[in-house]
């Protein structure tokens, strides 16, 4: 997944993304599972951003909610930046929660490369922030750990859970001490995250804190209230 720098919408277009709300729900088009050669050419136009082609694909038969080995049309788009193609297939009726097989959604793609706009236009179209891949991942914790604080505050406000656990029974909060970063660890703890959260071996952030001999974390922290 790369950040790629977004290219303006028309105002138009920019204006149209507001009733984006209401597409999440809505149905669209019967053609979520079927292969066929329009639905892979439609996967390569959308992760070019070609909206033109996506749109004549589309009414070739493409199959708008296919996945293909790179994921959905939706989700190439997402994860190559491509705002205006992210838009169309959603106001197409694109599930916003379909991606690459493991659960990875185009919103995780979307939060990995701080794709703030798009990350917008996808909650706004229903997109689930708590949705789990099957490694037990989240949007939040893809924005997190890939630095993207912009990502992660956005997804905050919009309710993502902070105190998420991955596969290993370590919070979001314990994998931020472990990778040293204060930033990123008082946004978390800011936003509620349970300092003194314990994984299955009884380790606490702070515990992580102290064994990577961080002060300022471990400081941090116990102003925090941990123990």
């Amino acid at each position: 997944m790369r950040p790629c720098p977004l290219n303006p919408l028309p105002a138009l277009l920019l204006l149209s993304s507001l009733v984006l709300a209401g597409c999440g729900s809505s149905p669209g088009p019967d053609r979520a599972e079927t292969r066929t050669d329009a639905s892979t050419a439609l996967m390569a136009a959308a992760s070019e951003g070609d909206r033109e082609r996506v749109e004549a694909l589309l009414a070739e038969g493409g199959a708008l909610n296919a996945m293909g080995p790179d994921g959905t049309p939706l989700y190439q788009a997402a994860d190559a930046g491509h705002e205006e193609t992210v838009w169309y297939l959603l106001r197409q009726g694109a599930d916003p929660d379909r991606g690459l097989e493991g659960g990875v959604t185009p919103l995780m793609a979307a939060a990995a490369a701080g794709q703030q706009r798009i990350i917008d236009l996808l909650i706004r179209a229903g997109a689930d922030v708590n949705a789990r891949s099957d490694a037990g991942e989240t949007p939040l914790t893809y924005a997190a750990l890939n630095s993207q604080l912009g990502a992660t505050n956005r997804l905050l406000r919009a309710d993502a859970d902070v105190n998420t656990v991955n596969e290993e029974g370590e919070s979001l909060l314990m994998r931020a001490v472990a990778r040293n970063d204060l930033l990123l660890a008082g946004v978390i703890v800011d936003a509620g995250a349970d300092v003194n959260y314990q994984a299955a071996d009884g380790r606490t952030a702070l515990d992580v804190a102290r064994a990577n001999g961080n002060r300022d974390l471990v400081m941090m922290l116990k102003n925090a209230g941990g123990d």
